[in-house]
């Protein structure tokens, strides 16, 4: 039992006797913090006063809230980013397509012979017929990417 109160008091003992120091930089900003400034000489010491158990659990708690509550927000920057990320993808993916489309829309409406690979591996051209389908098609594609 005795060691339990031990272990208890060596717990709570730097929370209670805890020292925070106070002052100002050469720009007029206050600070706070439980280590002294190294060659300040404006350091005042605030008294503190002893907390109990109950405003200790209560501080862990409120520190466990904020932790999550920030990586929460972590998350969702995270998400946010990659959801951004990706839309660039695809963005950038839709432009290329619509390049393309519009190369090869042009190319057909020059009146350049276009040739094909047929299942043989020979080369066939297109013929009026051919070439007004392709036109057709590649204006769609054209609809499609470029919007």
């Amino acid at each position: 039992m005795r060691a339990v109160a031990l272990l208890v008091l060596l717990l709570i003992s730097p929370t209670l006797f805890a020292e925070i120091y106070s002052w100002r930089d050469s720009d007029g900003g206050m600070h706070y913090s439980d280590i002294p400034p190294i060659g300040q000489v404006n350091t005042s010491k605030i008294e503190t006063e002893a907390t109990n158990p109950g405003d200790i659990e209560r501080a862990r708690r409120d520190l466990a809230n904020r932790e999550m509550e920030f990586r929460k927000r972590q998350q969702q920057a995270a998400e946010a980013a990659a959801k951004d990320d990706k839309d660039k993808a695809e963005t950038a993916e839709r432009l290329r397509n619509c390049d393309k489309a519009r190369s090869y829309l042009r190319a057909l409406e020059s009146g350049v012979r276009i040739s094909r690979t047929d299942e043989k591996g020979e080369r066939v051209f297109l013929d009026d017929q051919a070439r007004q389908q392709e036109t057709a098609a590649a204006g769609r594609e054209v609809e499609s990417w470029c919007k």
